[in-house]
Parts: structure tokens; sequence; C-alpha cells
């Protein structure tokens, strides 16, 4: 079994999947449109950035259980569009540049972009607990917000803090303890890697990972079930005042990166930019662009 097989998918299930979604014959010009589950914080902040605060996704989305198998759906599917964390990328897939509006200029995902506030689809990323961590979780928190915990965000694909924001690393070794991480799935690729660089140089310390979505982990951590909770959204206000009924203690709170949100089509696909107001046209429920040609001009070969 490998580190990270808890979040692995074989692509021959993607295969069929993709099969199902676009059928043998269908229509090529159709828009296969790939999001997440509703208990996804990528699902959420989604929803909110591209249909507005009370909108609603349109019917017949295929909704995926994790961001890698977003990704995986749309590398295999030459009429798809999914969203997905840029960490997530791959040599199958593209990721398009994005504008507000349509016309405006579109900015591509990248780290500078998202961290200069230029990308219309980046959000900040959590590490939630209820009240003040054990002082061994507070030590990985503390190291997860260094120099060495911030390079992993970066070289995982992620948007570190700013240099302002960046800690010192603990100097002092970590009390003998278990840490218990569940939560967002978009998070589950850079929380496996912090895990396993923090137990190596700490093998007195087990962390155990499990994603399932920010949703999950933030009720995981209103009912104690959880010592961190990972989180692609912040938690909502009801959220908190449950957590505080639940546990008698104050959510505490801690920004450990940025991730830019990506759309991604096929690697063949010719489009190459995206307007928030087209994905609603997508997405949204009220939406009218189905077809590749509504957003290209032009109709693919049958």
């Amino acid at each position: 079994m490998t580190k990270f097989q808890w979040q692995a998918i074989p692509m021959a299930l993607a295969a069929i999947a993709a099969t199902a979604l676009s059928g043998c014959g269908g229509n090529p010009d159709k828009i296969t449109v790939v999001g997440r589950q509703n208990n996804s914080g990528t699902y959420d902040y989604f929803r909110e950035e591209v249909t507005g605060e009370d909108g609603q996704f349109r019917q017949g989305i295929s909704a995926q259980s994790g961001s890698k198998e977003v990704v995986e759906l749309v590398s295999t599917t030459p009429t798809a569009i999914g969203y997905s964390g840029m960490g997530y990328a791959s040599d199958e897939v593209k990721m398009l540049s994005v504008s507000k509006k349509k016309g405006e200029e579109a900015i591509e995902p990248t780290i500078d972009n998202a961290r200069a506030g230029k990308y219309p689809l980046a959000r900040p990323l959590f590490i939630f607990t209820a009240g003040e961590p054990s002082p061994t979780a507070q030590h990985y928190i503390a190291w997860i917000k260094s120099e060495e915990g911030q390079k992993i965000v970066l070289d995982e694909g992620y948007v570190p803090m700013a240099e302002s924001e960046i800690g010192p690393a603990p100097s002092a070794s970590p009390p003998d303890g278990t840490i218990k991480v569940e939560g967002s799935d978009t998070m589950i690729q850079v929380a496996g890697k912090w895990a396993e660089v923090y137990m190596a140089k700490h093998p007195n310390v087990k962390i155990v990972v499990s994603g399932g979505g920010s949703g999950k982990g933030i009720a995981q951590l209103i009912d104690g079930q959880t010592d961190l909770c990972n989180a692609s959204r912040d938690m909502k206000d009801e959220e908190r005042e449950t957590a505080k009924t639940k546990t008698g203690k104050e959510v505490s709170e801690n920004k450990v990166g940025m991730d830019a949100l990506a759309i991604y089509v096929h690697k063949d696909n010719k489009l190459d930019k995206i307007s928030v107001e087209e994905l609603n046209g997508i997405y949204g429920k009220k939406g009218e662009i189905t077809l590749w040609s509504q957003l290209t001009g032009e109709k693919p070969a049958e």
C-alpha cells in the first residue's frame, strides 16, 4: 500500500465514467459538465463565485468525490469541462485563462497571479481546530506555516503564504502524539506531503490524514472526531456557533496557503480562455451554454 493510496483512483474507472458520459457516437459539440459533490468546500466556493451567493447549479453535472477525480475524468473525456485545484494539473488536460467578464483580459492560473489578486478564482486554504490545538498539533501547524512547510505548498502546485506571514520553524522537538486530520480533498495532496515529511523528521508523532471534503472535516471537528480540519473554504457563522455550543470552545483558524481553482478542459480542446460569466452559463441553473460552439464560434467535425 502506498502512502497516497487513500486518494488513488484507477484510471480505468475514469475511462469507464468518461465512456458513460460522452457515449459512443455522441454529439462532440455537447459540453460534458463535471463538478464536485456538495460536501466539498470547492463546490461551495465555485458555486458562490460563479452563480452568486444564492445561486444554484444546473441539473446533470457529473459530481466527483475528489479534486483528482475531476481532472482524471476531464483527461479522458474530450467534451468535458471541470474545476479543480491547479495543483492537480497533468499533461492530459489544459488549464484555461479566466476573466470575470467576457471580453476582459483573461488571467492565467499561476502562483504569482493568485497571490497578486489578479486571478478571479483564487482562495485561501485553512486548518481549523476547536480551541487551542494540543502541543503536538501546535508544533505541527507552526511547522506548516514555516519556510519548510510553505516550500511544500509551492512544490505541490499551490500558492504559499506571503513572506510576511511565514513564521519560524519550531526549535524544540514536538511531544509524542497522534494527530488526526480530516477535510478538504483539494488539500489532501499537500496534506499528505506535509505529514510524510514531518513524520520523517519527528518519528515520535503519527499523523493520519483523510479527505472527504471540507464539509465532512468541519462536521467531524464540530463532533470532536478530528484534531485538525483542512478546509478550502472559510467556516460559516452557524458552523462556528455550533462548534462553540458542542465543544465549549471557539474555533481557531490558521491560514496555510492559497489555491487557484483552475478550469480544466481536455488537452485537445481548442478553447484557451473563458469568463466567469460564461462559466455561469455552463454551470448555473439558468445557464444556456450547452455546446462548445457557443464558446468557440466553430462547430467541431462530426
